[in-house]
C-alpha cells in the first residue's frame, strides 16, 4: 500500500498492491495495521461504516458530503468496473479550496481515495454494473448529507445527459453553498 498527496489538502490516493496467486488477485483497500505503519499521521482510520454502490452507465453520483457533529473521512475504493472519480474542496479555510482532483479508479489498476472531512465527493460510472466500496470514519446521518451541485464548478464530465437522482439534480451550486462543519 503507497500513500501519495494529491493536489488538495489532506486529500490522498492510495495505490493497493494485489496479491497474486494461480485463483487470481486480492485487494486490501484497507488494514489497520498497514495504515498504522504506513499512513500520514492526519489519516483517521477509525472506520465506523462500509457500504457498496452499484450503478449502471452514464450514472454519476455528485458531490457529495457529510456535515456538522457526524462529519466524515472516507476511503472509497473501487470493485468491479470503472468510474471517474471526482473530488472539490469546499473548505473556505483550506488552502486549496476550489480545487478538484480527479481519477479513474479501474478494477484493473485498483487505487483508493482517503477524502478529508470538507471536500465532496462524486464520480461518472464508466462501466456499466460497476461497484464502488466507501468506509467512513461516521455512520451515515441523511440530515447531514449534503452536498454541491455535480455541474457548478467548472469540472468536465464528459457527457451531456448524465442519469441523476432527483437529490442531486436539486442541490445548490458550489458558489451558493457555505460548508459549515
Amino acid at each position: 500500500m503507497e500513500f501519495s498527496k494529491t493536489n488538495i489538502e489532506g486529500l490522498y490516493l492510495i495505490r493497493l498492491k494485489p496479491f497474486n496467486d494461480l485463483r487470481g488477485q486480492l485487494y486490501k483497500p484497507f488494514n489497520a495495521y498497514t495504515f498504522a505503519a504506513n499512513a500520514p499521521a492526519e489519516i483517521n482510520t477509525d472506520i465506523k461504516e462500509v457500504w457498496f454502490t452499484k450503478s449502471k452507465l452514464n450514472v454519476i453520483r455528485a458531490m457529495h458530503l457529510q456535515v456538522g457533529e457526524l462529519a466524515c473521512e472516507k476511503i472509497v475504493s473501487i470493485i468491479r468496473g470503472k468510474v471517474h472519480d471526482v473530488i472539490l474542496d469546499i473548505r473556505e479555510d483550506s488552502p486549496t479550496y476550489g480545487q478538484v482532483f480527479d481519477v479513474v479508479m479501474d478494477e484493473q489498476d485498483p487505487v483508493a481515495l482517503y477524502i478529508p472531512i470538507g471536500c465532496a465527493h462524486g464520480y461518472r460510472v464508466l462501466q456499466d454494473e460497476s461497484i464502488v466500496m466507501y468506509m467512513s470514519t461516521q455512520d451515515h446521518s441523511g440530515k447531514d448529507d449534503v452536498g454541491i451541485k455535480y455541474d457548478s464548478f467548472g469540472f468536465d464530465w464528459g457527457i451531456e445527459d448524465p442519469i441523476l437522482s432527483e437529490k442531486d439534480k436539486n442541490l445548490p451550486p458550489f458558489g451558493e453553498y457555505k460548508y459549515k462543519r
